[in-house]
């Protein structure tokens, strides 16, 4: 990509998270990506306002970074096997705060604008939520299984990835709309450590208890 499509592309995106997508015109993003605002430059490099938004979108979820490493098929199932467990899943939970943060303007689009494009919807659904928890599924059932005991019960691992997931989301976004503080108070790394732990209490079974 040309160092001014790439320009056009961050700039773009930038402007999209902040003012939302129909509240940003092709004169704007022209004048942020130091081009002639309303001189119709951009037109050389993107056909569309949306054309911008789906080379945006799909740079942004094809970006590798350390909760793609965790998580990844190949090493799920090493990393499960080779850290302790709270070591493993509060990294698991911190680089997922870590990916929101880095997709800061994808997830504004997510909330606010992107259900008026449904296949740019799917496309992130299959390619992001549904890759992501996939693997943070098999990551737990990984572990889990090298802790198990006969009488645990039965997890269903999927759901348990799927809160995990929502509680992030949710933390993320929460602070996100209150200016970089969450509105309880509760600091990112208390937050980690908690979620840390209730995540723990289910992949690390408790020892049998005695009848009373």
């Amino acid at each position: 990509m040309s160092d001014t499509r790439s320009r056009i592309v961050g700039e773009a995106m930038r402007l999209f998270g902040e003012l939302g997508y129909t509240a940003t015109t092709i004169a704007k993003i022209e004048e942020a990506a130091g081009l002639s605002p309303g001189s119709g430059a951009l037109y050389k490099h993107f056909r569309s306002k949306k054309d911008i938004l789906s080379v945006g979108l799909r740079e942004r979820i094809r970006t590798k970074d350390a909760l793609t490493a965790l998580l990844s098929t190949e090493a799920a199932p090493q990393a499960a096997a080779s850290t302790t467990p709270r070591a493993l899943m509060r990294a698991v939970a911190k680089s997922g705060l870590e990916r929101l943060a880095y997709e800061r303007d994808v997830n504004r689009i997510l909330v606010r604008d992107l259900a008026a494009f449904p296949e740019l919807l799917e496309e992130f659904r299959t390619a992001e939520v549904a890759r992501n928890h996939a693997a943070l599924t098999e990551l737990l059932q990984a572990r889990a299984s090298t802790h198990a005991t006969a009488d645990a019960p039965d997890t269903d691992w999927s759901a348990v990835a799927a809160i995990l997931q929502d509680a992030l989301s949710h933390y993320w976004l929460m602070a996100d709309i209150y200016g970089g503080t969450h509105p309880t108070g509760v600091t990112e790394d208390a937050y980690l450590d908690t979620l840390t732990d209730l995540a723990l209490a289910l992949v690390v079974a408790p020892s049998p208890k005695e009848e009373s």
